[in-house]
């Protein structure tokens, strides 16, 4: 059981990229956090700050088809290097504009830069591990990524108290710099797969084995990205102080959650365990809904860092295990733009829905949403039919 995990811990190939990713996702997560409690001191309103925050999605989402392409077409490391220098750009942006229109902008253009810099870490991830081991290397990287984006999560709302946004940001830059500098000391290229058949992505987009988990990697952002922007203006709504009880039982449990999902995976079918962890998602959204406080915040934390934490490793695993290498690039530069989609419209749309009807609101429709897509999901893969055993190496 744990000789592919010492051989993974030993591959310098591994080690590269889960310092690489801790880093990055470290520092671009003390922002996100408090970006619209900073943004709404500044005088900006709900609305404004949701379509602050949901157009880096959508930058994401424009991006992604290139993104994929290019991880496909020149490896990973040279993608992942362009990507975190466009994130730099960004992170030191949030040090000059302050207003609406260029922070609309700075956004968006995070939002590409993260397109490529995550397809081509997932990517170089899949990579480093024989076809057999390539589970334990999602997971651990998912396990690494969630180390980054639990501890800033958790961290940010009291760094932010105690040293202000603009030391905040230059602590977002080092951590960076400390990830570029892996990507480019460390960290070794991948030769892409040349002379291959590659179909075009249009045809890769219509693979059942990648639009159905597209689907349900959309509804878990739209309900994390909801909750995560939604989550601080609503405690202070409603005179709640303790709101970081959220984020601390979010990172506690995502980060558990992480480490057990190879075991999941191994255990159940893969459309069975992302949709009991899109039910949980849904469970969350619900219970702040119901009743705001600092109990009910800690509880779905909770849930939401259970159905958070497996849903994506175990999406990414099997479209992994169903398509061609050749097309690995595009196939999850499909899946993670669908997560970009749900951030778009998660912090974008609902930020409409909180200025007029309020917060309560909010939670409860992205409950349904979650509901609806989980229940697509969930029948698409499971539906008897002759697409049941697909041959995705080729083009349908």
């Amino acid at each position: 059981m744990l000789s592919p995990l010492i051989s993974l811990f030993r591959n310098r190939q591994f080690q590269s990229i889960a310092c690489i990713q801790v880093f990055n996702v470290f520092g671009a997560n003390l922002i996100a956090p408090v970006l619209p409690l900073y943004l709404s001191l500044q005088g900006m309103s709900a609305s404004r700050v949701g379509l602050v925050m949901g157009i880096m999605a959508i930058g994401a989402l424009v991006m992604r088809p290139w993104a994929g392409r290019a991880v496909d077409q020149r490896g990973s490391r040279p993608v992942i290097l362009f990507g975190q220098s466009l994130l730099g750009v960004c992170f030191a942006s949030f040090l000059w504009f302050t207003n609406f229109w260029p922070l609309l902008l700075v956004r968006f253009v995070q939002g590409a830069a993260q397109s490529f810099y995550s397809t081509a870490s997932v990517t170089f991830a899949s990579s480093v591990e024989s076809p057999q081991n390539t589970a334990s290397a999602i997971s651990m990287y998912t396990v690494f990524t969630m180390i980054g984006l639990g501890s800033a999560t958790s961290l940010a709302p009291l760094i932010f108290q105690e040293i202000g946004f603009v030391r905040l940001i230059l602590l977002s830059l080092l951590a960076l710099a400390i990830a570029i500098a892996f990507t480019i000391l460390r960290a070794r290229p991948i030769a892409p797969i040349r002379d291959a058949d590659v179909p075009p992505f249009s045809s890769v987009l219509h693979l059942k084995a990648v639009w159905a988990p597209t689907v349900c990697l959309f509804a878990s952002n739209f309900v994390f990205s909801t909750l995560f922007t939604f989550v601080p203006l609503y405690a202070v709504s409603v005179s709640l102080q303790d709101y970081s009880v959220f984020y601390v039982c979010f990172a506690v449990a995502v980060i558990a959650t992480r480490l057990g999902v190879q075991h999941l995976t191994q255990a159940f079918r893969a459309e069975a365990v992302a949709t009991v962890a899109s039910l949980m998602n849904v469970g969350s959204a619900l219970i702040i809904a119901v009743y705001p406080s600092a109990f009910t915040f800690g509880v779905a934390g909770i849930l939401i860092g259970l159905g958070f934490g497996v849903i994506f490793p175990a999406l990414t695993i099997y479209v992994i295990q169903r398509i061609s290498p050749a097309i690995k690039g595009t196939g999850l530069s499909i899946l993670t733009a669908s997560g970009d989609v749900g951030n778009a419209l998660g912090a974008a749309i609902l930020g409409i829905v909180a200025e007029y009807f309020g917060f309560r609101w909010v939670f409860a429709l992205s409950a349904l949403v979650v509901l609806i897509c989980t229940r697509y999901f969930y029948v698409t893969l499971t539906a008897k039919t002759s697409a049941d055993n697909l041959d995705t190496t080729k083009q349908p």
